[in-house]
Order: structure tokens, then sequence, then C-alpha cells
């Protein structure tokens, strides 16, 4: 749901669309190694007590998971508080970063939603993401299972996204695609190194908007259609979109190269949210640059796993040398004084 990938769209629009609907077949069957078929078999839904490893287990097989009940009731009400009087400020039409330029051809409403609104830099706007999401054990114990293969892991990016009635279907896409390693890992090794966990803080519904994703794309051998310039890959039929419904406070945990987008909000009143909390290898660099933003009385009060998480300790990789270290005796915890 975050789009990472606006830099796909400065393509000209005449490229991105040229042949894309007949090249749709042939792509699909050349990249995908598990086929996108029609397929009655849900998602897996699981609950926030579930082992860890079927979670993860969940993500590798079928690229994405619903953990219901992720978030209490008391949890989701504090974050919708902060985030009612956050949004009030907020343009729709417009990505979290209020630096980004206009995308090319008046783009942005179909990119970003001409009645959606997305806040960023959440660390400053709300406590109880602070407090709630970041050093949340479920969030957590999950991370430390799926980037094992690569060693620690930190916050990218995340942002509330909230849907409001006639905002149009989005452009598929991938949200590990705004890093390297996605278009050049081969297949004989690909492990997670960027995740987007969908909290939920409103029922989110196929009238509403609910997110949809496609089926077995996670598969998608992109070594072998790199040069595709029309995005071809990503252009699926909206047979093959599989919408998946969500209550307040369930998370939908999507892997990184699980091809999804938010969906038509139908409704004529319902405003669908959605917090995406992008998750990354710390051995790739995060969107926000959390460390220089947050202020030191607020990260003063985080648990060193927050800190951690956020960029205020250092972090160990499984390939090469350790990263965002201080080389100095006592590291990040002396330089910073807390």
């Amino acid at each position: 749901m975050s789009i990472h990938t606006t830099w796909l769209f400065r393509i000209p629009a005449r490229s991105r669309v040229t042949q894309a609907k007949s090249m749709h077949m042939a792509i699909s069957s050349l990249s995908i190694t598990t086929p996108v078929v029609a397929c009655s078999r849900r998602f897996s839904r699981l609950s926030r007590t579930s082992p860890v490893a079927e979670v993860v287990k969940a993500v590798k097989n079928d690229g994405c998971v619903v953990i219901e009940s992720m978030f209490t009731s008391s949890q989701i009400s504090r974050l919708n508080a902060d985030m009612d009087t956050a949004l009030v400020h907020i343009p729709a039409g417009r990505p979290a970063n209020a630096n980004t330029p206009p995308l090319p051809e008046g783009a942005d409403a179909t990119v970003f939603g001409y009645n959606t609104k997305r806040l960023g830099n959440l660390l400053s706007s709300s406590a109880a993401f602070r407090e709630e999401v970041v050093d949340n054990d479920g969030l957590h114990n999950i991370c430390v299972e799926i980037f094992k293969e690569t060693g620690d892991y930190w916050l990218s990016t995340a942002q509330m996204i909230e849907m409001g009635p006639g905002s149009k279907t989005q452009p598929l896409h991938a949200d590990a695609s705004g890093w390297w390693p996605f278009w050049s890992m081969s297949d004989k090794w690909t492990p997670e190194f960027a995740v987007n966990f969908l909290i939920a803080t409103t029922d989110t519904t196929k009238a509403n908007g609910a997110t949809g994703v496609v089926r077995g794309s996670h598969g998608i051998k992109y070594q072998e259609v790199l040069g595709n310039a029309t995005l071809g890959f990503w252009q699926f039929p909206d047979e093959e979109v599989e919408q998946i419904e969500l209550k307040a406070g369930d998370c939908l945990l999507l892997g990184g190269r699980i091809v999804h987008r938010g969906e038509e909000n139908k409704t004529a009143d319902e405003f669908r949210r959605l917090l995406s909390c992008t998750v990354i290898s710390s051995a790739l660099t995060p969107e926000e640059a959390h460390p220089l933003l947050l202020k030191k009385e607020m990260a003063r009060e985080l648990s060193e796993r927050a800190k951690k998480f956020l960029g205020f300790r250092e972090h160990a990789t499984t390939i090469g040398p350790d990263v965002w270290q201080n080389h100095q005796q006592g590291g990040l915890k002396r330089a910073l004084g807390f």
C-alpha cells in the first residue's frame, strides 16, 4: 500500500501502457514460478498467538498473511485518536513525503488517490505509534525470524493511509521494488529484505477499498523481464486481484515481492484507514531518517529495542561488516548520551 515505486511513473505514460495488455500473458508465463491462477483457497489467517514460524512460512508460501487481532481495541483507539488530529492538516492526493515533486502528466491523483490522505513522520505526530507499534512484541518477534538470513532490521517508513469515498484503484506494485536487490536477486537465494505490516485501524471491506493481492506474484523472476519498459509484469486482469478484508486491529503482512494495490472505495461515506509500516534489512537504507527527526527527549523514553529499530543503536548483518557504527569506545549510546 505504501508506494515506494514512484520513480517508475517517471517513465512516459505512453511507454508504460503500449502493448501492456497483449504482453501480459506472455510475460506472466515466463516470469512467475508459482502460476497465477483462479483459486478459491483463502490466504492464511493466523492469530497474534500463532507461532512465529507459521507466520513466516505463510509469507514465504503465499507472499502475505493476515494476523487477526494483532492489536487490541484500546491500541487501535489510541492510534485513531492521534490520526484524527494529524490528518486534518494533510491534503489529499499527495504522497506522505511533502518534498516529492508532482508526478508527470498529473499522475498524482491516479497513483496516490485523489481523496486519499497519507500521513508520514508518525514518530513525531503519534505517541500511540511510538508506544504501541514501534515496540510491539508481535511485530519484533516476526521481524527477528523473517530477517534472520540477512541480520538485523529497522524501520524504513511508516504512514497512515486514509482512503476516502471515490478514491480509485491504485496501480499494482510490489513494495520492495524501491531497493536494488529486488531487481537483481536470482531465484537461488531470495531472503525477505523488506516487508510491510498493513495495520487496519478501521474495518477494510471490498466496498471501501480492502487491499487486493495477486496470488503467486511473489514468484516473478525480475531478471528475466527487467528490459520490459511497459511494466507489463505488473499488468494483471481484475479477476486475478483478490481483496483481503480486515477487521480493525488485524494486520496484513505483505512480503516485499507480492504484487498488490489499494482497491477503489465505492462507498459514499466510509473512510478506510491502514497504517503501513515498512521494515527492511539493516543492510539497506531506510526511507525516513528517523534518528535525525525524532526529538531527543522522545527518543530517550524508548526501550533499547525500539531505539535500535529506529537507528539510535548499532546494527549487525550476516554478510560483510556491521553497519550504522560508531567506532569510538562506547558506541552510539555514549555518543548520543542516552
